[in-house]
């Protein structure tokens, strides 16, 4: 029984690590294939710029129909800003937002803040 127990393992062990020599062996009998070829070149260099590239606004119509759908989309608030502004029906160029206004970091307090002491003086009495 344990001859035939070792006869059993080890033709096992010898099965297995002669399969895993002989695995994945790299085929050298394998081309390199040919480029495919294309028929139309890649177009997308040199279509013209959108109309939204061009004026930084949507069409008239695809804002107004964005607008009807779903007026708090940015395509619908951009387009009832410029319908507001008149450029479309004046057939204004590129309109650029500018905002003059303080940015955050210039509209805080700069410097240290009040003492403790300071501060329990002016606030309400408890």
């Amino acid at each position: 029984m344990r001859r035939l127990t070792l006869c059993v393992v080890s033709l096992t062990l010898l099965g297995l690590t002669a399969s895993s020599s002989e695995a994945h062996h790299p085929a050298r009998n394998r081309q390199p294939t040919a480029a495919r070829f294309d028929p139309l070149p890649p177009l997308g260099n040199r279509l013209p710029p959108s109309y939204r590239r061009v004026y930084n606004r949507p069409t008239y119509l695809g804002g107004k129909l964005a607008y009807l759908i779903a007026p708090s989309s940015q395509e619908a608030m951009s387009w009832h800003t410029n319908a507001h502004r008149g450029a479309y029906r004046n057939q204004a160029g590129r309109i650029e937002p500018m905002y003059h206004y303080a940015k955050p970091w210039e509209a805080l307090p700069i410097g240290p803040r009040k003492a403790a002491e300071a501060t329990r003086a002016d606030g309400p009495q408890r």
